[in-house]
């Protein structure tokens, strides 16, 4: 395995937190397939389509150089065929800082290529401040 070819879902999901981490653009790259029907949705953010944007946000993201700390908390994993679905509590910190945020949750979906797992969507939301009653319908 070379370090562009991600033999499962888990290790590109891992490299992703490792580029994000690290603020690593080139790592980055590596784990996003290069599509046409790519999208990341960053915390309270607009949605981002296709390559072109969403690197230009991780370039912007990433030229501060590493600053996050970052954990996650498995939430759910699926895989159906050449697709991988991984639902993630993110745990986001500033180097440096005791303050804790509150957590983010993720939905980080993976695609089987000739070169390996690749994601193909990242979106990340803040975690609601609310407790809802599971007999609640939101939409």
């Amino acid at each position: 395995m070379t370090n562009n070819e991600f033999e499962t879902p888990a290790a590109a999901e891992a490299a992703f937190y490792k580029a994000l981490e690290a603020a690593d653009t080139a790592l980055m790259q590596a784990v996003w397939d290069e599509g046409p029907d790519l999208v990341c949705v960053h915390p309270m953010w607009p949605e981002l389509h296709g390559h072109r944007a969403i690197f230009a946000a991780w370039r912007r993201m990433f030229a501060a150089g590493p600053h996050l700390t970052v954990s996650t908390v498995p939430v759910l994993q699926r895989r159906d065929g050449d697709l991988a679905t991984h639902v993630v509590h993110e745990q986001l910190g500033l180097r440096g800082e005791e303050t804790q945020q509150p957590p983010v949750v993720a939905t980080n979906v993976y695609r089987h290529t000739p070169a390996g797992w690749r994601m193909i969507l990242h979106h990340a939301s803040p975690t609601p401040t609310v407790t809802i009653d599971e007999d609640t319908v939101l939409h």
